[in-house]
């Protein structure tokens, strides 16, 4: 009781910081809770089945100096957890892979490191999974991108052993968990406890306790004592034919603890106390021995109510996706239905972890959400409306749907970290959240399987975005390519009257940030009309009232002030033809001239002004000037499409 007195005045003073924080910041207040209050509140979802959800891994195991936590108050070692091992994370020094997007997270949610700033400006923060208002941040995104809820891990190694005392571990992941249930019940979502039995051992070290009974212990002492977290009596916590649900991953694993006779002692222990449980098993389990697993598991398997197969880091293109089909959804779900067992796959958006464990960066990388989609589609054909996501928060190996850093704008500048337009597109903060939501209602027959990824790249405000830098940012989608729409070139030929004008991506240390710009270049061989408009990037993105394109500027010499980026609409209308100036009150029209030479200029216009209701087709680059000849470069860094705050 003592240890539940005291997480409750931490909710009850974390409800006083946050009227407090209403009261001081005024119209400032993060834009999650203003989200949150505004938005029509999606309808609270039926915990009282499982197998027809799509449901989230759920880590919340990300510990700051600082942050209040057990492990800052009483670890020895610096108080972090998985963002580094107990110093603060520094370049070098560091045990996560993706950085998250922190612009919703509450400033008292967030914590220093000892990288430099952000691409940005900003400091490099991070959040602690230690924060009431971070967790609600969360479920917050569940609730408002249509996601059913999450399996919360609960890891073996960090729970008690029977005959010692409480540990700081323990008491984390104790606070995270009444932080959770607090979160499902305000927004609707479900929640049910996933026992990770990696780590541990067949029997513990400090008092040789069988494995099991640290996990038996723990559900009846903590996860369902009425005086401690008592979780499965929330309103929101999962239940299947009227039975709490609870998880245990790492059943049959070669690497994990436990032997057959261990599991089957441990899964007939929960069933004898009316629980539903559910399975996280090696991805062939099927296959016995050829498939990774321990001997003698087949029987324990069927002793399942639900099988969740792992899957992550194993899929990496269509081909894997489509033998995963023929080779283990099929046949696992003709065996589950003949055994009375519910199969659950896992799908994941992509997978790295070279800042951890070493490996290639963006080791499986998430191709602008078409690994997670084609998972999702190959789900849906073999008739299955349930499944396993890995993972929601789990930024140490980039499997996470939460939001996160979209380009090399949102991470430090000396810290190598995989953004989410590693792979060459400019996707949002929020894009695995949106796809997330559409794969849970195409499962659970709502929307058709289509064969693209059928969401936007952005939804904005934020449309494009990229310092051009490889394996971090948006990258070109065509490299000295003219534009038909911009007529065939007249008068330009290539850099000092080679074959060819340019624009392509340049490696210098003349970028406006970072290594990388664009450069445009060619020789203007004619006095009376010369021009060449390239393109650069493709849309489609939709223009508003308050849509804004900016860039930076830097021509070479004299004539190279006579480039400027252009928009082509898909009703053909294009920027330089429709009357928009940039805030300086300069044409955007090339030929209109700008900048000074040798120096960055900021050029900004809005021009939802002038295009507003139209849909960017095309981006282009042109050189456009009719006066003068002679050679021409120019540098074109960080260009940007927003809706600007109105």
């Amino acid at each position: 009781m003592e240890y539940c007195r005291k997480i409750s005045r931490g909710l009850v003073l974390g409800g006083w910081l946050l009227m407090l924080c209403i009261l001081v910041m005024g119209s400032g207040w993060p834009v999650w809770a203003a989200a949150s209050a505004l938005a029509a509140p999606a309808a609270v979802v039926d915990a009282g089945s499982i197998v027809d959800k799509v449901v989230s891994g759920y880590q919340g195991w990300f510990n700051c100096a600082g942050d209040g936590s057990p492990i800052d108050l009483e670890a020895t070692d610096g108080g972090w957890r998985h963002w580094s091992s107990g110093t603060a994370p520094a370049p070098g020094a560091q045990t996560f892979e993706l950085y998250p997007d922190l612009s919703d997270y509450p400033w008292f949610t967030l914590f220093p490191t000892d990288y430099a700033e952000l691409g940005n400006g900003e400091p490099a923060s991070l959040f602690s999974s230690h924060a009431e208002d971070a967790v609600a941040l969360h479920f917050s995104w569940m609730r408002d991108y249509g996601l059913d809820g999450v399996a919360l891990q609960r890891f073996g190694v960090e729970l008690r052993d029977p005959l010692q005392t409480g540990t700081y571990l323990a008491d984390n992941r104790n606070a995270v968990a009444l932080m959770v249930r607090n979160a499902a019940e305000q927004f609707g979502r479900i929640f049910y406890v996933m026992y990770d039995v990696s780590g541990m051992s067949e029997r513990t070290t400090a008092t040789a306790t069988e494995f099991t009974q640290v996990i038996k212990q723990d559900w009846t002492d903590w996860v369902t004592d009425s005086n401690r977290l008592n979780l499965t009596a929330s309103a929101q916590y999962a239940h299947q034919d009227q039975r709490p649900v609870v998880g245990l991953w790492g059943i049959g694993f070669a690497d994990r603890p436990g032997t057959a006779a261990q599991y089957r002692g441990l899964i007939a222990w929960f069933h004898d106390r009316g629980c539903y449980v559910v399975g996280g098993v090696p991805r062939n389990w099927l296959r016995g021995a050829a498939g990774g697993v321990k001997p003698g598991f087949r029987g324990v398997f069927r002793s399942l109510d639900m099988i969740v197969p792992w899957t992550v880091g194993g899929l990496k293109d269509p081909e894997d996706v489509n033998q995963w089909l023929r080779g283990n959804l099929l046949p696992d779900a003709v065996y589950c239905a003949a055994n009375g067992i519910v199969y659950q796959p896992v799908l994941y958006p992509g997978f790295a972890w070279s800042n951890w464990n070493g490996g290639v960066p963006n080791q499986v990388p998430r191709r602008s959400g078409e690994l997670f989609w084609e998972q999702a589609r190959a789900v849906r054909r073999a008739g299955i409306g349930t499944a396993y996501i890995a993972m929601f928060d789990e930024y140490d190996e980039a499997t996470a749907i939460a939001k996160a850093a979209t380009d090399s704008a949102l991470i430090p500048i000396d810290q190598y970290f995989l953004t989410l337009s590693a792979d060459g597109i400019f996707v949002s903060a929020d894009f695995y959240l949106r796809l997330a939501g559409r794969i849970t209602q195409m499962l659970q027959q709502a929307l058709p399987p289509t064969a693209a990824v059928p969401i936007p790249y952005s939804d904005g405000p934020l449309f494009l975005r990229t310092g051009l830098e490889p394996g971090l940012d948006a990258r070109p989608t065509w490299t000295d390519t003219v534009d038909d729409a911009g007529g065939a070139v007249t008068g330009v030929t290539g850099p000092g009257g080679s074959t060819g004008p340019q624009c392509r991506v340049l490696e210098t240390a003349r970028a406006a940030a970072g290594n990388h710009t664009v450069m445009i270049a060619g020789r203007d061989q004619s006095e009376t009309s010369s021009y060449v408009y390239f393109k650069v990037f493709s849309g489609p993105i939709p223009v508003s009232a308050t849509t804004r394109l900016s860039y930076d500027f830097r021509p070479e010499d004299a004539l190279a002030r006579h480039v400027a980026i252009d928009l082509i609409t898909t009703d053909g209308t294009t920027l330089r033809d429709s009357g928009a100036r940039d805030d300086a009150g300069i044409s955007m029209h090339p030929g209109a001239g700008r900048g000074t030479v040798g120096a960055w200029t900021r050029v900004s216009c809005a021009i939802g002004t002038w295009l507003s209701g139209k849909t960017i087709d095309r981006i282009l680059i042109a050189y456009d000037h009719a006066a003068e000849s002679g050679d021409f470069t120019a540098l074109i860094d960080n260009p940007t499409i927003e809706n600007s705050a109105p």
